[in-house]
């Protein structure tokens, strides 16, 4: 059952791949911020446990992106701005009975694509800029690149590329920071010849091996240079990766409208990747667009239903 009416005073809630964002709102106006980590259980244990932790009024209702399943979820093409509110049985899914009002999340049928908590981001991007067609690009566990025109997401592409960075990363022992130089290069070199994707991973695993055992037989003196092959590995790593992603994803990004709305640590890479290809990107602020959603999605709740 959707809901019927808009609410002055509300708790609008994000459950994204590593945390749940809450934030309480007055009037639209943000009086209350949280963030929790994700602790591995369901998505709806861990906003349950975070409403509890932040001591959100249980008399106000919590409008939640990421939450509901795939089966519920909206076959682009679709208009964010059309998505509904479901209320959740709160029996079903929690004893603390607090309002949820969950906005769904969309799906595509060919590619098989699936998006769950990227929807509010969207909604909020095209509320604060209406009239505008081109592609967002949202990174995370999951990175979406979503087709916008005339206010409708007409299509999304998917890759899995940071998940593949987080593990070859860690196999390798790289730091966070990398060479934005080397990820350039590797951008350019894989975009062109996406095919050797998997030689340059073996070429840069064996060039990060030959590099350890080199410092280790001179650890006196090879500290410097083994921290600028750390850095400038985790570039190529990057960019190869990034490279094979730009390339499969051209037709989204030749000749559009780019925008980019990701955390720091993600928007980083990827604005540097397409920075290095000479594309204009607009970038944007991931929470500032899921709570513009969010609200977005609650006014259109407050509008009459149209004559019949």
């Amino acid at each position: 059952m959707g809901t019927s009416h808009s609410q002055t005073h509300c708790t609008a809630a994000l459950i994204g791949d590593a945390k749940i964002s809450l934030w309480r709102l007055s009037a639209g106006h943000m009086v209350q911020q949280h963030s929790f980590a994700r602790t591995g259980a369901s998505p709806a244990q861990d906003l349950s446990d975070a409403l509890s932790q932040a001591q959100m009024p249980k008399s106000d209702p919590v409008l939640v992106c990421g939450l509901t399943p795939a089966a519920t979820s909206v076959e682009v093409p679709a208009k964010p701005e059309d998505l509904a509110f479901t209320r959740l049985d709160h029996e079903a899914w929690s004893p603390e009975a607090w309002d949820l009002q969950v906005l769904p999340g969309l799906h595509q049928k060919n590619p098989v694509g699936l998006m769950q908590h990227s929807t509010a981001q969207i909604a909020g991007f095209l509320a604060l800029n209406p009239k505008w067609d081109g592609v967002i690009c949202l990174p995370g566990e999951v990175t979406h690149w979503v087709q916008i025109s005339a206010a409708e997401v007409v299509s999304f592409h998917s890759t899995l590329t940071t998940g593949l960075y987080a593990a070859l990363a860690a196999g390798l022992a790289l730091p966070a920071h990398w060479s934005e130089s080397a990820l350039a290069q590797a951008v350019a070199d894989t975009i062109s010849r996406p095919e050797r994707l998997a030689s340059r991973l073996a070429e840069l695993r064996a060039r990060q091996h030959i590099a350890g055992g080199s410092a280790a037989e001179h650890n006196t003196t090879e500290h410097n240079t083994t921290g600028r092959n750390t850095t400038e590995t985790a570039g190529l790593l990057w960019g190869y990766l990034l490279g094979a992603e730009l390339a499969a994803a051209r037709a989204y990004w030749l000749g559009q409208n780019l925008a980019l709305i990701a955390p720091d640590h993600l928007a980083a890479p990827y604005m540097a990747a397409l920075t290095a290809q000479g594309l204009p990107v607009t970038q944007a602020q991931p929470d500032r667009m899921a709570i513009e959603g969010l609200m977005q999605a609650n006014r259109q709740a407050g509008k009459p239903a149209p004559a019949p």
